[in-house]
Formats: C-alpha cells, sequence, structure tokens
C-alpha cells in the first residue's frame, strides 16, 4: 500500500518540477543577468589591461626614439 502512495507522491513532484524547469530555463533570473554582466566587465577590463600595455610599449619607444636623437643633436652642433 505505501509503494503506490511513494510513487504516486514522485510523480506529482516531477510533474510540479518539469512544469518548473522551462520557466527558469526561458527566463534568466536577476542574478545569472548579473553573473553574465560581471563576466562581460572582466574580459573587457582585460582587453583594456591588454591594449594599456601595448600603449605603455609604444611610449617606452618613443621616448627612447626621442632620447637618442637629442643626443645626436647635441653631437651635430
Amino acid at each position: 500500500m505505501k509503494q503506490p502512495k511513494k510513487l504516486f507522491l514522485l510523480g506529482v513532484c516531477v510533474a510540479i518540477l518539469a512544469g518548473l524547469l522551462p520557466s527558469y530555463a526561458q527566463a534568466p533570473t536577476e542574478q545569472q543577468t548579473i553573473a553574465l554582466l560581471v563576466t562581460e566587465i572582466a574580459e573587457q577590463q582585460a582587453k583594456i589591461v591588454a591594449n594599456q600595455t601595448v600603449i605603455d610599449e609604444k611610449v617606452a619607444t618613443v621616448t627612447e626614439n626621442l632620447r637618442l636623437a637629442k643626443i645626436f643633436v647635441s653631437r651635430g652642433k
């Protein structure tokens, strides 16, 4: 007698969960949206850092070239 009741309750639980799962899959929760935004911001920040490194390297190269040019100009006078 206990088995049919357990099976019935299990069936009801599965039906309820099956009805709820599609609604969770269709509409992302606020936390999921925030997590996606945080991930996107972190990726953008990583790109900014990489770009800043390239910019710093180029500025250092230009600075060194200017220093050498000043040395050569001062020797030519």
